[in-house]
């Protein structure tokens, strides 16, 4: 299914105040970003460039996957996307504003943690289907790692996320413009810390499903209706900034003038939704 598919699949929401709108805005942040990607050309397998578009790859579908849920009134799925799309931004802007080469480098290396701790933790069988298809697997994979090689590699994880937010906001923006100048780490309590709450399914979450009288009258369990909006207008800033971020930074194309121009409008439109 394309894009364009996707898109005529939203839900019957779509229809309430401001949630069209907004919608459409996000569709219209992410096209400049497919121009200007379009424009830059053929990009090399295996260069930073590939990592970057593999990464808005998996943002511009957590992206229309808010938006889904959202439009059919699938608020606790659109909260814990919500949550994974704001660490995809923290992380992304943190790699592209970054000027410390290492950081790229823990974040390349992390890989090799990642699958020999995936693999050396499943079951022989498992191992053995996978040989069967794949062909016989690296020794590194399933060797055990000393104390300071299982650092090296996992030395991108040291850094948590709330941290890496502030540490990111405290870098040099890359345009000297209100939305680059925008923090995230503002954001890490009302949005990753909230709705990780949904994610991880506690206390917490359970107290925001409340009884609420639907339009046929009946009394039905959901969350507020207020969440709805909400959750694309979040969706709208995480996806401005990492859009922003990839055509000038990676793509090397100016774009801050029509970022601009979308955050001035981002900005009425979250004026116009304060929380009931």
């Amino acid at each position: 299914m394309n894009r364009s598919e996707i898109l005529r699949h939203l839900g019957p929401y779509v229809s309430q105040p401001y949630v069209g709108d907004l919608c459409d805005f996000i569709e219209r942040v992410w096209e400049i970003y497919r121009e200007h990607a379009t424009e830059y050309g053929s990009i090399t397998h295996g260069s930073r460039q590939y990592l970057f578009v593999r990464m808005m790859y998996i943002a511009e579908v957590t992206s229309n996957g808010i938006r889904l849920n959202a439009t059919w009134s699938l608020i606790p799925a659109g909260m814990s996307l919500l949550r994974d799309r704001y660490e995809q931004a923290v992380r992304f802007s943190w790699l592209v504003r970054n000027p410390d080469d290492e950081e790229f480098l823990k974040y390349e290396r992390a890989i090799f943690g990642k699958i020999n701790a995936l693999v050396r933790n499943v079951d022989n069988a498992t191992v053995s289907r996978f040989e069967e298809s794949m062909g016989p697997i690296p020794s590194w994979v399933t060797e055990p790692l000393s104390k300071e090689q299982r650092a090296y590699l996992d030395a991108w994880n040291a850094l948590d996320l709330r941290s890496m937010a502030q540490k990111r906001d405290a870098l040099p923006p890359i345009t000297d413009t209100p939305l680059a100048r925008r923090g995230l780490a503002s954001w890490y309590n009302s949005v990753y810390a909230q709705f990780s709450s949904v994610s991880h399914y506690d206390r917490f979450s359970i107290e925001m499903v409340r009884p609420e009288e639907n339009k046929d009258g009946a009394i039905v369990l959901s969350f507020q209706p207020h969440w709805l909006p909400l959750l694309i207008l979040y969706t709208a800033y995480l996806d401005m900034i990492q859009c922003s971020e990839v055509t000038q930074v990676c793509f090397k194309q100016q774009t801050s003038i029509k970022f601009e121009a979308l955050f001035l409008e981002w900005l009425s439109l979250a004026g116009k939704l304060k929380p009931e």
